[in-house]
């Protein structure tokens, strides 16, 4: 990922350009000092994110928070990692366990930092599913894990804060585990279903809440 890309991505991901808002190429020519060629090839790539849309002519509009389009990421995604952990769970050797286990380790440590959540529960996730990951399934799941970070990113400070329920999601990081090293496949799949569907509905509450 070049400069401009990379760049701008962070700024929609922090927030600093926000959901709905206009982006200017000459603007972003003037900020990046560049020519309008590699700004627009970011911002295509950010569109096949589906992170922003292209006008014709010279701007982009960053794509706004919605419950459906969260809803079908999550389907998307529920629909995609059940597959694939029911493929993965008969090749889960020790080293990838362990792989699981120092990312979920990590994850409990982070509190309220977004980019290093998202690192973190990917690595958790990828430990069990890069096996088995095909070059489309990769590209897929990569695609929707990116859309995922942004809603994340956005919502974390609406997300509740209470204790409770950052040890509810740490628990069921432990319970994922727990299924994997006892070898229950369809246990697994469910368990990694039922996580997904608590992620989709907590951030769905944040953003209800973020638009009252």
């Amino acid at each position: 990922m070049d400069r401009v890309t990379e760049e701008l991505q962070r700024a929609i991901l922090n927030g600093d350009i926000a959901p709905g808002s206009t982006i200017s190429i000459v603007e972003l020519c003037k900020e990046f000092d560049v020519s309008h060629i590699p700004v627009r090839e970011a911002l295509r790539r950010l569109e096949s994110e589906g992170v922003v849309s292209l006008r014709p002519g010279r701007s982009a509009v960053v794509a706004s928070l919605s419950a459906d389009d969260l809803s079908n990421i999550y389907s998307l995604r529920k629909l995609i990692e059940a597959d694939l952990v029911v493929k993965a769970t008969p090749r889960l050797d020790a080293a990838t366990l362990e792989r699981a286990d120092a990312a979920m380790k990590e994850y409990a440590t982070i509190e309220r930092e977004a980019s290093r959540l998202a690192a973190a529960h990917h690595a958790f996730h990828a430990a069990f599913l890069d096996d088995v990951l095909g070059t489309a399934d990769r590209r897929v799941l990569e695609l929707l894990w990116t859309s995922s970070d942004r809603y994340l990113h956005l919502l974390l400070s609406d997300l509740d804060k209470g204790p409770e329920k950052t040890q509810a999601r740490i628990d069921e990081h432990q319970e994922l585990l727990e299924l994997a090293r006892a070898g229950r496949t369809e246990e697994l799949r469910d368990a990694w279903v039922a996580h997904l569907d608590s992620s989709e509905q907590a951030l769905l509450q944040a953003l209800a809440a973020r638009d009252k």
